[in-house]
């Protein structure tokens, strides 16, 4: 606990610290501190985490075929395997590579970057020791938004196509091209937004999904396609607050073309959890547009001028992810990320799938 604490007590010092958009030494020390806490723990995860260290420690050619994980996150598997077979190092690697990537997209767009590292700390980094396929396919996905803006459609293809084959997840990505540049009035905001609420809680929600799932012929996605469950309360009052602050700021973010991008994607992002309240395992997706709500939180502050707003805003902002954070430490998987142990020390955590232990 004392671990992600003070993870934590250093993004919020960086969070309250003056605006930049540049780094300072401090920035990059909590880069580091999050790339070793994250590579060096021991099977901490969930039931994933053991299945990606027993396919890595007994990868074989054949596994290539065989194995339900894409192509391309098996090559990248294979590829490290070479260097070196040990599930300690692939942990290792995976957190350095994801980390770097997605830190380079949050400095490159975001106007004050130490509220997106907040933002992106407290939502994300520990999902990260769980999604590292998704993880590693977002970052490579992110790279594709500098040709989203500069309308270079070859490249962002390759790119995308390149993440699809980390995690399937990154195809939701390819129509982006399309509408990213699209400017919308405030009634056809409201209108697809309210439409998207319609379908999630209607059938036709369910038959969406179920056309997606059997669109990328994913047997994963054919498990979750079946968690339908009643509308999950914490993301339907995301989703309506991100939404209230699309509409709010959508005239500022018509700006520029940067800006425009960064808004769209926020307002895919806001959808896809709408379409998906239903089915919390679905709204993981939605991963894929995180980082221009990253992105666009800190712009929407840049956009108050009155500072006592300005100051409201960055407080409800901080309260907000703060509570996911901690929710996140002590409700996902039973509050299994605790303790934390690192693969220096040597004690019994009791985590709740170390049953799945093979070695």
């Amino acid at each position: 606990m004392i671990i992600y604490l003070t993870l934590f007590l250093i993004a919020t010092i960086l969070y309250f610290s003056a605006n930049r958009k540049t780094p300072s030494i401090g920035y990059y020390i909590f880069i580091g501190l999050l790339i070793l806490v994250s590579g060096f723990r021991d099977m901490i995860g969930g039931y994933d985490v053991y299945i990606y260290g027993e396919v890595y420690e007994y990868i074989n050619k054949y596994t290539y075929l065989r194995s339900t994980f894409e192509k391309g996150f098996i090559a990248y598997f294979i590829g490290l395997n070479y260097i070196n077979g040990q599930r300690e190092f692939m942990f290792f690697i995976t957190a350095l590579i994801m980390v770097l990537l997605h830190f380079y997209t949050i400095k490159k767009y975001s106007p004050i970057l130490y509220m997106s590292a907040f933002i992106f700390f407290c939502k994300f980094f520990l999902m990260s020791f769980v999604y590292l396929r998704q993880g590693l396919a977002m970052g490579l996905v992110w790279l594709s938004i500098r040709y989203v803006i500069q309308k270079r459609y070859m490249p962002f293809v390759c790119i995308v196509l390149l993440a699809f084959f980390m995690h399937k997840s990154a195809i939701l990505f390819l129509p982006f091209i399309v509408i990213a540049h699209k400017k919308l009035g405030p009634y056809q905001l409201f209108l697809i937004t309210t439409a998207s609420f319609i379908i999630a809680i209607s059938p036709l929600g369910q038959l969406i999904l179920n056309y997606f799932i059997e669109g990328i012929d994913y047997a994963k996605l054919n498990i979750y396609g079946e968690k339908f469950t009643a509308i999950n309360v914490f993301y339907l009052l995301e989703a309506v607050l991100l939404a209230y602050l699309a509409l709010k700021f959508r005239k500022h973010f018509y700006q520029s073309t940067p800006t425009i991008v960064i808004f769209n994607g926020f307002l895919l992002y806001v959808l896809i959890i709408l379409i998906s309240l239903t089915n919390a395992t679905f709204v993981r997706l939605a991963w894929v547009f995180f980082i221009f709500v990253v992105v666009a939180l800190p712009y929407m502050y840049t956009f108050i001028t009155d500072f006592k707003l300005q100051r409201t805003f960055k407080i409800a902002i901080f309260v907000y992810y703060t509570f996911v954070f901690f929710r996140l430490l002590t409700v996902f998987d039973g509050g299994d990320f605790m303790p934390y142990k690192s693969i220096f020390q040597d004690f019994n955590r009791n985590g709740q799938w170390e049953f799945m232990e093979y070695r």
